[in-house]
């Protein structure tokens, strides 16, 4: 499945952006933090149910605090879900700015709040990336769905 290894790709940067440690990110999914540290280098690859585990963990999170977790919503549509829906330019420079952001976030020197400020007024900068906001599903526990469909639908593709 194309979200499990992009997931992977952008684990770091995901993890970062909502200010957990390798260590914090592992005891909410049931694993060491050295599985989270494998993964994100690449020495492991991210399973299915690893996979399974970090979506839930991360739409609670989105679900919990839907004030401070703008970025991760973005960041998640635009890295894993729906990456089609975005021009190069606009992903690499989402990214920059992500990788810029969301260093200070994990240090504790801003809050997710502050950032998700600032990275609302860029997002909103960028034509196309404003558009797909819009229909990026969001509160009630709706977050989930789409990546939560297809991966139930491969299941069921495999058990036929």
């Amino acid at each position: 499945m194309e979200e499990i290894l992009r997931m992977q790709e952008n684990l770091l940067l995901i993890r970062r952006t909502v200010g957990w440690t390798a260590e914090a990110f592992g005891e909410r999914i049931g694993v060491t933090r050295q599985t989270i540290n494998n993964i994100e280098a690449g020495r492991n690859k991210l399973t299915k149910t690893q996979y399974i585990a970090m979506r839930s963990v991360l739409d609670a999170e989105i679900n919990q605090h839907p004030d401070e977790t703008e970025m991760l919503r973005l960041l998640l549509d635009v890295l894993v879900d729906s990456p089609e829906k975005y021009s190069s330019d606009e992903i690499k420079e989402l990214v920059s700015k992500a990788n810029l952001m969301s260093p200070s976030i994990l240090a504790g020197t801003t809050s997710r709040a502050e950032v998700s400020k600032e990275w609302m007024k860029i997002a909103c900068g960028l034509a196309g990336v404003a558009a797909a906001m819009s229909f990026i599903p969001f509160g009630g526990g709706t977050v989930a769905g789409g990546w939560l469909t297809k991966v139930l639908a491969m299941a069921k593709k495999r058990n036929k």
